[in-house]
């Protein structure tokens, strides 16, 4: 079937065949330009064209004169509507998926651009959907402030803004994750300033006066139309070959701006032999891998052969495990990566207060007091916005502790720290790309309780616990599993933590009433140079020279999320060496994550989502020899990956050494990707010791529950100590 298209403007007509595939059907008005691709269907297969074809300007005024036509037919799989709002009124954002989202059990992700944006940028996260597959349904959250969901999932979803503002302008998009499958349009959400007031309406009917002028011309506008459509059709037929031509220039204009040569890869099957040896493990060396690990963490526990303090196996004074006795009002605040969470947690209920905020540290911040003062900022903003049952003395005392002014906080921080005491803790070292100066070695209670300190209102709150985010989700799955003993982190970061019972693996405990306490291993950067840097590739090594920190996170430079795309950037950078410099495939990061997990997945069949990524790249007029090995990379680094986190896994359940032990795993890579976690699942069988087993479970409740359980239950401790006293 064909279906015929046309789009006017102020000057010239566009008719547009093309094929029933899902593209929109349009007659659109538009400024003084628009692009117009050209589609047609024939028996050798699908030719797109554009055409210049009749001038038709009384059309245009008569359609003009109907305040615009918009006449839509069937869209694309995923569609997205917004529009022009006035600042300070309500807006929204519509995504229109055509099939019901709840069948997919797939998770969603609303992304908002730059409107400039370049092709294959990384937007901003606007709205979070992940499938619970216990609960069968969607747990959908905005992760930016001023959006609201109603969590209403049917074939369409809409993301509201209470007050609409110019930061909420740009490009926004939803898709599935991963987007294989989907080809998701963007839709431009544009804010302006409030209009002067103007009296446009008539006197006698309250109506406008452009209304009333519609009807009567209705009818001679869809005759013109008609008469229009038929003539454009035949000239177009009539010009076919012409808008062919035309259609390379058209295709390399839309999708590619920069200027490339030919890639002149050299013998594909060479260079595939050769990565292959470079990339793949064999069970020997994985095995290698685990039990040099496992040295490496009885190493840690003891005094005698503990190593410098930034290498792993850090105490968190979480003993014993907190219970679902724990109750109170905690405040959370988590900062992870660059991003900022805060929330005020109700427990034993679970539930939040208030909805969370989330923030993005500004790229202007340089040091600690910096950072710590943006932190206090926003905790001011929350409290004067919604924590008005504060003053609520009464309720706080009955519900929590002494002293019914005194909020308690707990600050999961997702860096290396070592403690001295529950609340006290010392950075080690940043990670993840991270180095804001003046906060290593520091007492990141001090620097946090001086933050609240400068804030009028914030001097009643205090930090009672601080808490590694893998320590958190352990504790949280561990409320409603008592199995779970384990948890893995595998995102920007790679982390894993367990319970260490030191009456029966030998480790040296630490306090003579102490028998369990939870251990952060610090995973990825629980590396032995002097017995596995060997496996370190020369990608590995340009990596690292050129990250925020050299010579440190080895093990998660070659897992984690962040970085396997820059990994497979700096291999292609190679295979292609006759492309510009000038592209984007020469810039640090560019070849972000997700394309590895989209390219990984094409089949021989057809590479057509490799070309694309690799067109906005720079990388042009590529075989599909060339797109081949491309996809074929990724393979080998994403399977890299997953192996050597099972390796790390492996080591952990081994020293643990339970017949059964339960592991709950996070992560961007284990929570949207299940190929990666059968992957890392499968490696493990074949890495643990014989008669051991165990089950991987996913997060049931956000990790916020767990760090408020361990405040609370700290905090009990306290005052269960001075009673005594």
């Amino acid at each position: 079937m064909t279906t015929l298209r046309i789009h006017i403007t102020p000057c010239f007509v566009y008719l547009i065949l093309s094929p029933a595939d899902g593209t929109p059907l349009s007659i659109r008005s538009k400024n003084n330009h628009m692009i117009c691709v050209s589609k047609l269907m024939h028996s050798n297969g699908l030719r797109r064209f554009n055409m210049h074809i009749v001038t038709l300007h009384s059309v245009w005024i008569l359609l003009v004169a109907m305040t615009g036509v918009d006449v839509q037919g069937a869209g694309p799989p995923i569609t997205c509507e917004a529009g022009t709002f006035i600042v300070g009124e309500p807006a929204s954002i519509t995504c229109n998926f055509r099939v019901l989202i709840t069948s997919t059990e797939r998770p969603i992700n609303m992304a908002r651009y730059p409107s400039d944006a370049p092709r294959g940028a990384i937007g901003t996260d606007v709205l979070l959907c992940r499938w619970s597959a216990e609960k069968r349904k969607h747990d959908c959250f905005t992760d930016m402030a001023n959006y609201t969901f109603d969590g209403i999932l049917t074939d369409h979803l809409t993301v509201k803004i209470p007050a609409a503002s110019f930061e909420h302008t740009g490009l926004y998009m939803c898709f599935f994750v991963p987007s294989e499958g989907t080809d998701p349009h963007p839709c431009e959400l544009r804010v302006q300033a409030k209009p002067k007031r103007n009296n446009t309406e008539n006197t006698n009917t309250g109506e406008p006066e452009e209304s009333q002028a519609v009807l009567p011309i209705v009818l001679p506008c869809v005759i013109v139309v008609l008469v229009g459509v038929c003539i454009a059709g035949l000239v177009l037929f009539m010009r076919r070959r012409r808008a062919n031509r035309a259609r390379k220039s058209m295709i390399m204009e839309l999708r590619h701006r920069s200027k490339t040569t030919k890639p002149l890869l050299p013998d594909e099957k060479q260079q595939v032999d050769k990565l292959s040896e470079v990339f793949q493990l064999s069970q020997t060396s994985l095995q290698k891998v685990v039990n040099v690990l496992e040295q490496e963490m009885q190493a840690g526990l003891h005094s005698s052969t503990q190593r410098s303090a930034d290498t792993g196996m850090f105490r968190t004074f979480v003993s014993p495990l907190p219970t679902a006795s724990e109750l109170g009002y905690i405040m959370v605040f988590q900062l992870r990566s660059d991003r900022l969470t805060i929330e005020l947690v109700i427990i034993p209920s679970s539930e939040a207060a208030c909805p969370s905020q989330r923030f993005s540290v500004p790229k202007g911040v340089a040091n600690g007091i910096q950072l710590f003062d943006f932190i206090a900022d926003k905790a001011e903003q929350i409290v004067k916005e919604n924590f008005t049952f504060l003053d609520d003395n009464r309720k706080l005392k009955k519900a929590f502790n002494k002293n019914p002014l005194q909020m308690p906080v707990a600050f999961v921080f997702a860096f290396p720290c070592k403690h001295e005491t529950i609340s006290k803790a010392y950075l080690t070292k940043w990670t993840k790309e991270l180095d804001w100066k003046d906060v290593v070695c520091k007492d990141l209670k001090e620097m946090l309780q001086q933050a609240f300190k400068r804030k009028k209102r914030l001097n009643n709150l205090e930090i009672v616990a601080i808490v590694n985010d893998t320590v958190s989700t352990l504790v949280s799955a561990a409320c409603s599993d008592p199995q779970c003993k384990v948890a893995l982190h595998v995102g920007n970061g790679l982390n894993a933590c367990y319970v260490e019972y030191f009456n029966t693996t030998g480790a040296e405990c630490p306090d003579a009433e102490k028998q369990i306490e939870v251990i952060n291993t610090e995973l990825g950067g629980l590396w032995n140079e002097e017995n596995l840097d060997y496996l370190r590739t020369v990608y590995d090594r340009e990596l690292d020279d050129y990250s925020a920190n050299p010579g440190s996170q080895s093990l998660e430079k070659m897992v984690s999320w962040m970085y396997i795309g820059e990994i497979v950037r700096l291999v292609l950078k190679r295979l292609f060496p006759s492309v510009s410099r000038d592209c984007d495939l020469f810039k640090q990061y560019s070849f972000c994550s997700e394309y590895v997990m989209i390219i990984e997945r094409d089949t021989e069949d057809s590479f057509d989502k490799t070309a694309n990524l690799l067109l906005g790249l720079g990388i042009e007029d590529c075989t599909d020899e060339d797109l081949k090995v491309v996809r074929d990379v990724c393979r080998l680094v994403y399977e890299r990956s997953a192996s050597l986190a099972a390796a790390g896994l492996a080591a952990l359940i081994n020293h643990v050494n339970q017949p059964e032990v339960t592991i709950v795993v996070d992560g961007i890579l284990c929570r949207s990707y299940p190929h990666f976690l059968d992957l890392m699942h499968s490696k493990t069988l074949q890495l643990v010791k014989p008669g051991l087993t165990f089950s991987l479970v996913s997060p049931s409740c956000d990790r916020s529950i767990g760090a408020a359980r361990i405040a609370a239950a700290s905090l009990r401790l306290r005052n269960t100590k001075k009673s005594n006293k």
